[in-house]
């Protein structure tokens, strides 16, 4: 277990970092969380959500992991979640830092733009 000053020195580390740099961090820890019980899958997801201020309600998509293979490697266009599109066998609204991405629950790879 850690202690409060732990975690938040952590906290501190994440919230330095850019928001492609962020995203692929947590690539590697929120699908470590999902969990399969009786026919029931519970995924931890990153997402991003827009209020509009004259139009009532949310606007949530999913964060999809930017395809890093098609990137040799890299983590995609260094930029903000700018990248707008849909996985189409989740019927899922997704953003992304990348043009090229994959959905954070299925794994389909998405096309943004």
């Amino acid at each position: 277990m850690t202690s409060d000053e732990e975690r938040e020195r952590l906290a501190e580390q994440l919230a330095a970092l850019p928001v492609y740099e962020l995203v692929d961090v947590m690539r590697r820890v929120l699908p470590r969380h999902t969990e399969d019980n009786h026919g029931i899958r519970t995924e931890l997801v990153l997402a991003e959500a827009t209020a509009y201020e004259d139009d009532p309600g949310l606007e949530v998509e999913l964060v999809a992991w930017p395809d890093r293979d098609y990137y040799d490697g890299g983590l995609g266009l260094y930029q903000g979640l700018w990248e707008n599109g849909h996985c189409a066998k989740c019927d899922i609204e997704v953003t992304s830092n990348a043009k090229r991405a994959f959905c954070p629950s299925c794994g389909s790879r998405c096309s943004l733009t």
